[in-house]
């Protein structure tokens, strides 16, 4: 083996004593002296000439150059470590010698051990930094043309290299990457739990071998956007040794996307199977239901089969309750299909919800976004959400609903999302929560789902870091050039209903419309307030059972401000008395309204406002 070869030193010293000194100091420690010059243009030349591997560089020149300016213009052209020797100490010098980005400083006079010193840290600094660029030059010149993110880091877990396409994953330039620890670069986290994805780079070195990230990592990048993605962490060898990792990232947005609303969509078709075969097997349940009222209307107040009547008349109307559960949600409305303006329709919520949840956030792109879809079924569709985020989010927090275009990589869609922060729900709970949940909620959003797959739309809700929980709807793009669209008629009357039971909504629903009434369904009444305020059309009639409402007083009030032309009719429960002078206790005089009854009042629901109160 041929002996290492000789560290090659150029001295730039004005005392010819002092660079004789330092010339027979440094051969003796084994260095070899290119030569000594004494002036700015020498040093220049002789560096040109020997390329050594460190200069040692006075700072006091003769001439008019010093050594600052030539270590400067050393940096700038050539490749050469450069160490000062100087007597001066003040702040202005060492200020300027610090802008040249020397390897290192040794005070006159110089003592044989400091000098040594400070040229091997100097010549290993300079080492170590040429082996990071050939580094970056080797990364760049083999992952710059890849269609993937890739970041390198070393041993140590520090950023080395990434090139143009991880720079734009994670919004972070390479000035602000190179030599951070990768886990401050590359901040992955999993959508199932939220807790961060870590120690992946450690894992494949001490392996040896390549690994994959999580199936469900997401990454945070620029503006706190999250993107979710697939990728590899491999080991680097370098001289038979593990020296660090190259990981290799893909967004995986489009898959991610596909995957979900494929997954979400068998699901949902599982559960409309099941649905249907539970609503085939209890056929007749409104005969029963009504056989058993009738049946118990017609035994004496003083018969002891009342109350094994009244057990079957509950068993029966729970049963009918459950078929009518079952089939809004596999029986769904046939939809009036337009194309609308999603800007215009979304923007409705802003004062509306406003004055419901003070914490609510609209915002929306100025581009307008129009889709093809049922105005009306949007409109409930996107207030079922708000309903449920109202409902679940941590009081105080904030609601925010954006509208904006989808990813160019997704394709031609509009996106609107929903977000809020939660404690009461978790990823368990969103992987049912398109499901009935027959609690009789209103914000059920089984129906939802199947509503706007049917508008041609995808809908998700997933967890995200810091307990966010968010909603999406997605739809295409309908074409900005259609010359024809296909109006909504809002010309229908219109009724609003409202009342906390989802299965007597549903049977008015079809009774109503079946009659050439739009038949609106809230649950309660600061839902209705908000339906009455982005619904277009006009409202002639609004029914509601204050069974359940506290103030109907303030509740018609609230109405007659809206419109006074608005017909409000208060019953209470379903049950009116033939005579009113007569009272519950004879139970003969009592009968339930029926959908006819209510149907009349509709019909009749012209002219002046009225409001009227039927009690049991």
């Amino acid at each position: 083996m041929s002996a290492p070869s000789m560290p090659k030193i150029v001295i730039v010293e004005d005392e010819g004593l002092i660079a004789a000194d330092l010339e027979s100091r440094l051969t003796k420690a084994g260095y070899s002296v290119q030569g000594s010059v004494d002036s700015a243009q020498g040093a220049l030349k002789l560096i040109e000439e020997t390329s050594p591997d460190l200069v040692l560089m006075d700072i006091r020149l003769k001439g008019e150059e010093d050594g600052i300016q030539v270590a400067d213009l050393v940096r700038q052209t050539l490749d050469v470590p450069v160490v000062y020797l100087t007597a001066y100490e003040d702040n202005e010098t060492l200020q300027r010698a610090s802008q040249t980005q020397a390897y290192g400083y040794v005070k006159k006079p110089i003592a044989t051990a400091s000098l040594k010193g400070a040229i091997e840290i100097a010549l290993s600094k300079h080492r170590y930094e040429r082996d990071l660029r050939e580094e970056r030059d080797w990364a760049i010149a083999s992952f710059a043309a890849v269609p993937h993110a890739v970041l390198v880091a070393d041993a140590l877990g520090r950023v080395t290299y990434l090139n143009a396409q991880a720079e734009e994953l994670t919004g972070c330039g390479a000035d602000q990457s190179l030599g951070r620890p990768i886990r401050e670069v590359l901040h992955i986290f999993s959508s199932e739990n939220g807790k961060p994805v870590e120690g992946f780079a450690t894992v494949a070195m001490i392996r040896g071998q390549a690994i994959a990230l999580p199936g469900n990592s997401c990454l945070t990048g620029s503006q706190e956007q999250v993107c979710p993605i697939r990728g590899n962490v491999a080991p680097r060898w370098h001289n038979g040794r593990v020296d660090g990792v190259v990981v290799t990232i893909t967004d995986a947005t489009l898959d991610r996307f596909n995957q979900e609303q494929s997954r979400q969509e068998s699901k949902q078709e599982a559960l409309v199977r099941m649905a249907d075969g539970v609503v085939r097997h209890l056929p007749g349940m409104s005969d029963a239901a009504e056989v058993s009222t009738q049946l118990l209307e017609a035994l004496p107040e003083d018969s002891p089969l009342r109350e094994s009547a009244a057990k079957i008349e509950q068993l029966a109307m729970d049963a009918f309750a459950t078929t009518c559960h079952l089939k809004a949600f596999t029986e769904l409305s046939a939809l009036d299909v337009e194309r609308i303006m999603l800007n215009e329709v979304v923007g409705r919520f802003d004062e509306a919800f406003q004055a419901l949840e003070p914490g609510f956030t609209l915002l929306v792109e100025p581009e307008q976004m129009p889709i093809l879809g049922d105005e009306w079924v949007l409109l409930t569709a996107i207030m079922n959400i708000l309903l449920h985020a109202r409902a679940q989010m941590q009081p105080g927090t904030g609601l925010v609903m954006d509208l904006s275009r989808a990813e160019p990589k997704i394709g031609p869609w509009v996106r609107l999302r929903i977000s809020y922060s939660t404690a009461a729900e978790d990823a368990a709970s969103l992987e049912r929560v398109f499901e009935p949940s027959w609690s009789g909620a209103s914000e059920d959003l089984h129906i939802t789902h199947s509503l706007v797959k049917k508008m041609g739309g995808l809908i998700s809700a997933r967890l995200e870091p810091g307990n966010i929980i968010r909603f999406e709807i997605c739809f295409p793009l309908a074409g900005v050039t259609c010359a024809e669209e296909a109006g909504r008629k809002l010309d229908a009357p219109a009724v609003l209903m409202i009342e906390p039971n989802p299965e007597i909504r549903q049977v008015l629903h079809a009774h109503f419309e079946e009659h050439g009434f739009n038949l609106l369904e809230a649950a309660g009444a600061e839902e209705a307030l908000l339906l009455a305020e982005v619904y277009q059309g006009a409202i002639q009639l609004v029914i509601a059972n204050v069974s359940h409402e506290g103030r109907w007083d303030t509740l018609t009030e609230r109405f007659a401000a809206m419109d006074p032309r608005m017909q409000v009719l208060l019953i209470d429960g379903y049950v009116e008395s033939r005579d009113q002078s007569q009272r519950a206790s004879q139970s003969r005089a009592i009968r339930h309204l029926t959908k006819w009854d209510l149907l009349a009042w509709a019909q009749a629901s012209v002219g002046e406002t009225k409001y009227a109160l039927c009690a049991s």
